[in-house]
Parts: C-alpha cells; sequence; structure tokens
C-alpha cells in the first residue's frame, strides 16, 4: 500500500508509508535507489520508504545524516525519521522537529521502569506506548543523545485520546508534543 497519510500541521509535514509492496517494487518506486549497504530486507524496505516519502514530498530534497545519525537535509529544512512495524513516517519543518511512531503493544508496559516518571498512574498499554512515543520523539529532538528519559522527560499527565497535544519538560524546557492515532500505532512529533 503506498502513501497512507500526508498532512499538513502546525506547520509541519507528516507523511506515512504502508510497507506492503516487495522490496524490487520498492526498489522502481525510489527510482532505484541504492541500498545494497544494508544487510537485511525489512531494513532496505525501510529505508526506501523513506525516500519515497521524502520524493513525494519535494523531488529535490536528498539526506544525508551527521555524526550523532540525525537526519538532515540539503536545504533550510528540517527532518526527522520513524519506523515501527510496517509503517515508515517523516516530518518536514522549517524549526527544529523529532517524530516517532509506535505499535501499541504490551513492551512499554513490560519497560515501563525504564522510562515512565512516578506521576503517571493508572497505565494501560496504550498510554504507555504514547508515553514511550512521545519521550522517543523528545530524543530525536535533542539530536545529541545522552538524554535520561525519567531524568530529562517528563511528560505532563493526560487523558489519552485518538489526537491531541501534550506538554513536556526537557531538562527545565517546555516543549509541545503533539500525537494522533495510527491504526494500532500512534504517532507522536516534538517541535520548537
Amino acid at each position: 500500500m503506498p502513501l497512507l497519510l500526508k498532512k499538513e500541521e502546525n506547520n509541519n509535514t507528516v507523511l506515512i508509508w504502508e510497507i506492503s509492496e516487495p522490496l524490487k517494487k520498492l526498489i522502481s518506486l525510489s527510482s532505484n535507489t541504492d541500498c545494497s549497504h544494508l544487510k537485511n530486507d525489512k531494513r532496505k524496505k525501510e529505508f526506501l520508504a523513506c525516500r519515497i516519502l521524502l520524493n513525494i514530498y519535494n523531488k529535490e530534497l536528498k539526506i544525508s545524516y551527521s555524526k550523532n545519525g540525525a537526519p538532515n537535509l540539503n536545504n533550510h529544512q528540517y527532518i526527522s525519521i520513524s519506523h515501527s512495524d510496517d509503517l515508515v513516517c517523516i516530518i518536514i519543518s522549517d524549526k527544529k522537529i523529532g517524530i516517532d511512531i509506535e505499535m501499541i503493544s504490551d513492551k512499554s508496559l513490560r519497560l515501563k521502569e525504564k522510562f515512565i516518571n512516578s506521576h503517571h498512574t493508572k497505565l494501560n498499554k496504550e498510554k504507555s506506548t504514547l508515553i514511550w512515543c512521545i519521550k522517543e520523539a523528545v530524543f530525536k529532538f535533542h539530536e545529541i543523545g545522552n538524554v535520561d528519559f525519567i531524568k530529562h522527560i517528563s511528560v505532563r499527565e493526560f487523558i489519552i485520546k485518538e489526537n491531541g497535544e501534550i506538554d513536556i519538560s526537557f531538562k527545565k524546557n517546555t516543549l509541545k508534543s503533539y500525537y494522533f492515532k495510527v491504526g494500532n500505532s500512534y504517532l507522536a512529533y516534538v517541535c520548537k
């Protein structure tokens, strides 16, 4: 299935691709982008789907990577990339951004001690997945690494909905995360 979503929101563009095509089809759709440096087919498909999304947004843009592994565009805009299960998403903005997409699962409940602050009570797999998703988006926003998900990132208590915005405290700065549900996943992004 090709483009699942293209959404203009808060001066950002979010694009999502649902990977259902064989690798050869993705290679042809990406104008024969070379992915031979990647070892497994899943990573190759994610890489190609990301390039296809970027071409849908603007065929002139190219991605490079910083020494920290953060993606950069060859113009003045910012990009952030995420993938989960069969979904690949990118967000492009004139401001610094971070994005994450996570399939709703029990995994986030099992790992909650690593990232959930003590003020969050009555957790279920949806809420814990969304908190994980938001904190991953903040991590990508920061770009530099060296982030403790409990000490440095605090997500304000919230009532979960299909979409919304949540205030975040990140190293004594206040940020806003926007989120929405995509099938059985949550997508969250953080922008300046």
